[in-house]
């Protein structure tokens, strides 16, 4: 819904959710990698740095860039996988200023609650 004075907004198409994806998943793959045994990465621990990181901010955050600092391929999917729970709990909402614009995450309305019961059942592992 419109605000007066603000921008109207679009919901993130998931063409355009997957697409974002999609190219973060083909500069992951050129960008030289070192394997290093370390404990692997869940969608649990994904949907907690998510709440830590929006808990931090009070404005959007971009995905691409949400999604650059993640390292391996694993926690990318972990991360998508997160992303996408977060959404179906109603705890994010992604969205686009313009189509085909970039993709914004921000909390929804209700977000430290959401977050907090979703903790206590924790059934994404």
């Amino acid at each position: 819904m419109d605000v007066e004075g603000t921008e109207p907004e679009m919901a993130a198409d998931v063409i355009d959710l997957v697409r974002t994806f999609q190219q973060i998943l083909e500069r992951a793959r050129t960008r030289p990698m070192i394997q290093v045994d370390e404990e692997t990465v869940t969608v649990g621990q994904m949907i907690d740095y998510l709440r830590r990181r929006l808990a931090l901010e009070d404005r959007p955050l971009r995905l691409k860039q949400v999604l650059r600092n993640v390292n391996s391929r694993q926690a990318l999917v972990c991360m998508f996988l997160a992303l996408l729970e977060m959404v179906r709990l109603q705890a994010i909402q992604l969205r686009q200023d313009r189509l085909f614009g970039e993709i914004l995450l921000r909390k929804h309305t209700g977000f430290a609650a959401i977050v907090e019961q979703a903790a206590v059942h924790d059934d994404w592992r």
